[in-house]
């Protein structure tokens, strides 16, 4: 008896905080959220912008994770966190997003040994809880209406996904 506690506190533990199902009406909201936070960040409202953005790209907002990164990058509506940043905008260029990919090539090679297994670490961490596969995110270059331009689409599929809050701290 005593080690099944054990094990099912350690499974309470060890679990997210808590898992949504991610159905039309959900996800909707969760998409009306990143483009409120998108708008407060371009009318340079970065405590609501940062507010919006962090919940968005905790569940696997490409966009969201990649305007969190220059967030912590630059110190807009949190504590400025090069790590942090690094992190998000790795995370943000599982997207396939090219641009996003550059910028993270160039800050990343200008990074120490030490600097960047820092930051391989916190990506590694982050795409576990706010990744790709661990969010349901699918994103895809498609033909812009009435354009031959690509633009890159992500989204989240209908689903259940754990849901991680944001750290904005290094813990020890």
């Amino acid at each position: 008896m005593k080690h099944a506690l054990i094990a099912l506190l350690i499974l309470v533990v060890a679990a997210p905080a808590t898992a949504g199902l991610y159905d039309t009406q959900r996800l909707n909201t969760l998409y009306k959220m990143e483009i409120n936070g998108i708008r407060a960040y371009d009318d340079g409202d970065y405590k609501t912008a940062f507010k919006y953005l962090s919940d968005t790209a905790s569940k696997g907002l490409k966009e969201s994770q990649y305007l969190l990164s220059i967030m912590f990058m630059q110190g807009q509506g949190t504590n400025k966190s090069i790590l942090f940043g690094l992190a998000w905008l790795g995370v943000a260029c599982e997207s396939g997003n090219e641009e996003w990919q550059k910028t993270f090539d160039t800050m990343y090679q200008a990074l120490n040994t030490a600097q960047r297994s820092m930051v391989d670490e916190k990506i590694k961490a982050y795409a576990e809880k706010y990744g790709s596969d661990t969010q349901g995110v699918t994103c895809a270059k498609r033909t812009a209406v009435g354009s031959r331009n690509f633009e890159l689409r992500c989204a989240k599929s209908q689903g259940t996904y754990p849901d991680y809050d944001i750290e904005l701290a290094l813990t020890r």
